[in-house]
């Protein structure tokens, strides 16, 4: 029998609830129709929310507050079913129920619209496999607690990891849910996609680590090489597609960058990233023994030693040629994370739940995306001034910088020779600086070389910038973020190249703050 107080909050909260539903009811006639939507109507409500007598059994059957969250909306009715909102979910009430379920979750995974591409069935028998799907396995055990496929839903997603949350997270076609990075194994969490689906129409909810993310869609053109590759290989799209200066139709993807030919035409590859995401390569070493590594050559009888695991998970989701070939020595990174990079990705190493090594790709394209480099936004004729071009523009201003350049007799027949410049001597705090970088051999100018920028702070930091290729004049710039230092600091940069043989070559140099008053 409900109480007193339960009627008595009712009565009180009469108009929000009825505006509450008239909200609802404006936007749809019924849930199902709001799917892919979220509802956006700010209605009058309550301070509050006690979950309903009619709920309150399923509820603390489910967990109660410590897994479904608080109720962010009072009981509604639309059909002749009822309904009520928590953070994480949406419970129903529903006698006629065709399935002969009365109570059960919303499918608010499902009105996301990021069902995923079905992976194979793994190798590895322990894996819960599902319907196209891993279910991850830091969060099986709570999938079973609350109940599987009947409360939960068959899952719509791989299990990812979010660097930018720190959180491995997974959706199914009624919950999410969310493993923090480095939180005890079975300290699992649902998302909040009570809030995502509400909105504005619900009670305000703070946002914190159970904040539903919505990934970008798929562009048509590169659905089928994500089907091919798999989802856990190239991750989930995190920008829209866009055209590129160079002729492509680019995609950034949690792992990977996707290109393919503008119109869509031919089959989609991976753009080069390891190099501008900050990962330079290491010189190819003789070749050695190592257990549990095979050698790979990669230039003149020289290579890198590459986890068996690493080779199998590659050969798993294309082969060398999607990965490209290995650049840098397996090396750990930190406790419990090791890493090696390839020229289109860089996988890691980590241990599973039962101490066995699990393989994962570096979410490359976090970084990728917000690279300070402008040359993928503008033509790059706008972008470069031949070294001739900032000398004129040095004699026209007394405060122009000159070039500094060295040169390197790197065998009897060729000298390499680097030219680098500011386009100011002195920039103020507030005021970005752009450095210049020329490659010359033998006098001539060297293409598709990718020069980049140490710059040193006062404070000891360092900055890397990785610049973009050199043009057919050799040259390439980077502009460099405004430094907000006193005046009078004098800020050291080193640009560093690595030629065609694998050598390395830097130029030092320097610019200084300064603002007049």
């Amino acid at each position: 029998m409900p109480s007193d107080g339960y009627f008595l909050m009712q009565k009180a909260g009469m108009l929000q609830k009825s505006l509450f539903i008239l909200a609802i009811l404006v936007l749809s006639t019924s849930i199902a129709s709001c799917a892919g939507t979220t509802m956006g109507v700010n209605a009058i409500l309550q301070n509050q929310f006690d979950i309903d007598p009619v709920f309150r059994e399923f509820y603390d059957m489910l967990g109660g507050e410590d897994v479904l969250r608080p109720a962010i909306s009072p009981l509604f009715e639309v059909n002749d079913a009822r309904y009520q909102f928590t953070a994480a979910g949406l419970m129903v009430h529903d006698p006629q129920n065709p399935k002969g379920q009365a109570y059960y979750l919303a499918g608010l995974g499902l009105d996301m619209g990021i069902l995923e591409p079905a992976v194979s069935a793994p190798d590895d028998s322990q894996a819960r496999y599902m319907d196209g799907h891993v279910i991850g396995e830091y969060f099986v055990p709570f999938y079973e607690r609350l109940g599987g496929k009947r409360v939960v839903g068959k899952p719509v997603t791989e299990m990812h990891y979010n660097p930018e949350k720190g959180r491995y997270e997974q959706y199914f076609e009624n919950l999410g849910m969310y493993w923090l990075e480095n939180s005890p194994p079975g300290e699992v969490h649902l998302l909040a996609s009570g809030v995502w689906k509400c909105n504005s129409s619900c009670l305000s909810y703070p946002p914190g680590n159970d904040t539903v993310e919505i990934p970008h869609r798929i562009d048509q053109v590169f659905d089928d090489a994500v089907a091919r590759w798999g989802i856990d290989f190239t991750g989930r799209a995190i920008t829209e597609p866009r055209q590129t200066p160079d002729g492509y139709t680019e995609q950034v993807f949690e792992n990977v960058v996707l290109l393919v030919e503008a119109g869509g035409a031919g089959r989609a590859f991976l753009r080069p990233i390891t190099k501008d995401s900050g990962y330079p390569p290491d010189p190819p070493s003789d070749e050695t023994e190592v257990e549990g590594q095979k050698f790979i050559a990669v230039q003149g009888g020289k290579g890198y030693n590459v986890p068996q695991q690493f080779l199998d998970y590659i050969a798993r989701h294309g082969s060398l040629e999607v990965s490209g070939m290995p650049v840098s020595e397996f090396e750990q990174v930190r406790e419990r994370l090791s890493r090696q990079c390839f020229t289109n990705l860089c996988l890691e190493m980590y241990p599973g739940l039962d101490g066995s090594p699990r393989v994962r790709p570096a979410p490359l394209g976090y970084t990728y995306k917000i690279l300070p480099i402008q040359a993928l936004d503008q033509p790059r004729e706008e972008l470069i001034k031949t070294p001739q071009e900032v000398a004129q523009v040095s004699s026209d201003n007394p405060t122009q910088p000159q070039a500094t350049e060295m040169s390197w007799p790197t065998s009897a027949a060729r000298e390499l020779s680097m030219k680098v410049w500011e386009s100011y001597s002195m920039v103020a705090p507030n005021q970005s600086q752009e450095i210049g970088v020329s490659i010359l051999e033998n006098n001539k100018p060297v293409r598709n070389l990718e020069p980049y920028l140490t710059v040193t702070y006062p404070d000891g930091r360092e900055k890397t910038y990785y610049m973009f290729p050199t043009g057919e004049d050799g040259v390439s710039r980077v502009l460099l973020e405004a430094i907000e230092v006193p005046n009078g600091t004098l800020i050291p940069y080193q640009a560093c190249i690595i030629d065609l043989n694998n050598e390395k070559y830097c130029v030092k140099h320097s610019f200084m703050i300064w603002q007049n008053p």
